[in-house]
């Protein structure tokens, strides 16, 4: 098809982090990419809010395995540091137990040993053996398993594949496989509720994950300035810069096909716009569901498939600074199997939730008027369900929460708050398109990562495409900017075999086609 250039041309929906960061590679290998977005920004989950001088991030906080984002700026022949201020945490974040005791986790090797050994004494000689073990999961995983593209079950299941799989113990749960390491069970519970941040329970999760308190802990948390936001905001930048036409509030009504190919996508005003590849970064699930009603392809297992947690959300405002409060925090509630039960099983809150507190401004001053603090406030929770209803649950929540922090020792916090905005579920799914409210996508247990999760090309029609959390390689902003590298990888290769006219690196002409 290709456009007055005779560029090959692709439509992206979705504007997220993996929508951004594959549009841009698109361009850069010579394809003229339009990408439609329905809200009035860029960012997908890793959005930003804004009121009254107060600025919350409104889904990820912290910056993990800086090298995938180096890297992505690197292919697309940039320096991240002109992009991008990452600022180290100091100090990773303090955790508060039910029983009053608090430990504070930091990846400076003395002081950690000296917490640790303050709570389980002969801990930290085999804190360093997980650390040994973690440091071998992260690597194999991003060099073997996460970073490359699978051409199906028999590539996975292959000798040499196999092997890394059990070297990185994926074939093992994560609680049971840190419980050789530690015998505290508040120990146990602070290397292991990472998996929170794909959406999944640890006692579910395959135990390769624990690759993520390894990350924490030997390579440390960073924090962009001015937010996380600041993450989309400079892949819109350079998306721009190699040529990518973007149009904001322009809802995709539909994806077309013609027998087994695509051909474009109908906006919500009913445009038609053509091209020759479409990629999907909105969720893909929901895309299946809504946006390919009718065409000849479908999402298989679509009625197995698990989903991950959700979040009740808590964006405040503080009428002054809290110095107590460190820049990330989790408090813990009681029974920390039995709230995983109730939350991926039982699909109910827990009776007495553990959440996580994040102060932008403690690193960033400007993301709060002066003498100011802004507090988000995560609860995790069940996904969409009948037997929940957020009109009860979420003030019931919310007075936890208050409760737990007079208990910690602020109890004028709620007094103190200015600017107060809540989010639930049922505005994830809303505002997100996000099948069921589910924070996170797809789960990624066993047999929902490598080949078993949704591929990024569709089986059917094969100029169609998904980046981002819910199809490979998995969740989390470090693995959606892998997504973008994997499936641009897809992309090349199908349009190489379609013998589509492409000129990577080449300079990029004017813009045309349909204006903003």
């Amino acid at each position: 098809m290709g456009n007055e250039s005779g560029r090959p041309t692709a439509v992206v929906v979705g504007a997220g982090v993996g929508g951004l960061a594959a549009a841009a590679r698109l361009a850069r290998q010579g394809f003229a990419v339009q990408l439609f977005e329905k809200t009035d920004g860029p960012g997908g989950r890793c959005n930003q809010l804004k009121v009254d001088g107060f600025t919350w991030d409104m889904g990820p906080t912290i910056v993990l395995m800086p090298e995938v984002f180096e890297e992505t700026f690197r292919a697309l022949g940039r320096r991240i540091e002109d992009y991008l201020t990452l600022l180290r945490c100091q100090t990773n974040y303090r955790i508060h137990f039910r029983d009053g005791s608090d430990v504070t986790f930091t990846s400076e090797l003395c002081a950690m040993g000296q917490e640790l050994e303050r709570i389980e004494p002969g801990s930290f000689q085999r804190y360093l053996a997980f650390l040994a073990q973690g440091r071998v999961q992260y690597r194999t995983s991003l060099d073997h398993l996460v970073g490359r593209n699978y051409s199906g079950l028999m590539d996975y299941f292959s000798p040499g594949v196999l092997a890394k799989i059990f070297k990185v113990r994926a074939h093992r749960r994560m609680y049971a496989d840190v419980s050789r390491y530690f015998q505290d069970e508040r120990l146990r519970a602070a290397m292991t509720f990472q998996t929170m941040y794909l959406g999944v329970s640890p006692f579910a999760s395959p135990a390769v994950y624990g690759l993520l308190p390894f990350t924490e802990l030997g390579v440390g948390i960073w924090f962009p300035q001015g937010g996380l936001y600041a993450i989309p905001l400079a892949l819109e930048r350079v998306a721009r810069e190699e040529g990518v036409r973007l149009h904001y509030g322009a809802p995709v009504r539909r994806i077309l096909t013609e027998g087994a190919r695509a051909t474009g996508v109908e906006l919500e005003g009913g445009r038609v716009v053509r091209a020759d590849v479409v990629l999907c970064n909105a969720d893909l699930p929901y895309v299946y569901e809504k946006l390919l009603d009718g065409a000849p392809t479908s999402l298989k297992r679509k009625d197995t498939l698990r989903y991950t947690s959700s979040g009740y959300m808590l964006y405040l405002g503080l009428k002054r600074r809290y110095e107590g409060l460190g820049q990330h925090t989790v408090v813990f509630g009681r029974d920390y199997r039995g709230s995983f039960d109730d939350i991926f099983e039982r699909f109910r809150v827990p009776e007495d939730p553990s959440f996580y507190l994040n102060v932008p401004s403690r690193m960033d001053p400007s993301l709060a008027p002066p003498g100011k603090d802004s507090l988000y406030v995560l609860v995790p929770v069940p996904r969409q369900h009948p037997g929940v209803d957020w009109k009860v649950e979420g003030p019931r929540v919310r007075a936890q929460v208050f409760q737990r922090l007079a208990e910690l020792g602020y109890p004028d916090l709620e007094r103190d708050v200015e600017v107060e905005r809540v989010f639930t579920p049922d505005d994830w799914a809303s505002s997100f398109n996000l099948m069921h409210g589910s924070a996170f996508g797809l789960a990624q247990n066993f047999f929902q990562i490598g080949p078993f999760r949704p591929s990024n090309q569709d089986a059917r029609v094969k100029n169609l495409f998904f980046v981002g959390a819910s199809t490979q390689p998995g969740t989390g902003l470090p693995t959606v900017l892998i997504s973008a590298r994997l499936v641009v990888e897809r992309m090349l290769a199908w349009a190489q075999q379609s013998q589509l006219p492409l000129s990577p690196g080449a300079p990029v002409p004017a813009p045309v086609g349909w204006a903003s």
